[in-house]
């Protein structure tokens, strides 16, 4: 049995902020190599980016991470549903990130060639293991609706696909998206996951409370790996998520 911690703090930006500090004790503790590091979008993230520029912008803090998406939706970098868009305008411009060190998977592309040249990208660039490239860390969210990554309910293939990024379809909107897989995010030396806000409340006691055997996206990357912290405000009575 997988036991996930789950970390409580007085408030969302308390949260957000204890991340980004295990975020950042990890980083520099490998500051003569490259961190890599693949992040998430939506609206957690640009919560946590506007905190990285507003109290993290030394651009020191950041010059060994080699900055990855996790997954990205099929649209172009200028339009505001991208989470490049978000991150190029709320941390990287502001803060200065070094250009060279931004990997984005680009959107606009034909999905299927670019799920293929941004698995090629992260294959030759991150380190191995077990015939998987390595992430030093992983930031998630996890949906209301269970879907981690742009891993959703009607593409759960993709969390034992072969292929490290892969393209998935979003069952409301039929919106194209490129994801990583489940097997490269269970990859990662570390997995870090933020949920806040009222709106992640009932998702999270949810997963405290569920009796039945269902498997989601969430509840299958929670129960295969034990490299995974939650970062909450929400209560709970155990500090711990166990799943089988």
């Amino acid at each position: 049995m997988n036991q996930t911690i789950v970390q409580f703090y007085p408030d969302a930006t308390k949260s957000l902020i204890a991340l980004t500090n295990a975020l950042l004790i990890s980083a520099a503790a490998r500051t003569k190599k490259p961190f890599y590091l693949a992040l998430s979008g939506g609206e957690t993230a640009r919560s946590l980016f506007e905190i990285w520029k507003n109290q993290y912008n030394d651009p020191k803090r950041w010059k060994n991470v080699h900055f990855f998406w996790v997954d990205e939706r099929c649209v172009s970098s200028e339009n505001e549903e991208s989470n490049y868009h978000w991150a190029e305008k709320l941390f990287f411009k502001p803060v200065g990130i070094n250009p060279n060190h931004i990997y984005r998977i680009q959107g606009e592309d034909i999905p299927y060639r670019e799920a293929e040249r941004y698995s090629r990208l992260v294959a030759e660039m991150l380190p191995d293991s077990n015939g998987v490239p390595q992430f030093d860390c992983t930031l998630l969210g996890i949906g209301e609706d269970e879907h981690i990554a742009s891993i959703f309910n009607n593409d759960t293939d993709l969390l034992k696909s072969d292929d490290l990024y892969a393209v998935s379809r979003h069952p409301a909107t039929g919106q194209r998206r490129i994801t990583q897989t489940g097997e490269v995010i269970l990859a990662s030396r570390e997995i870090l996951i933020a949920l806040v806000g009222e709106r992640k409340k009932e998702l999270l006691h949810r997963l405290v409370a569920r009796k039945d055997q269902t498997i989601t996206p969430a509840t299958y990357i929670l129960s295969h790996t034990s490299r995974a912290t939650i970062f909450t405000e929400i209560e709970l009575n155990s500090k711990e998520l166990s799943f089988q």
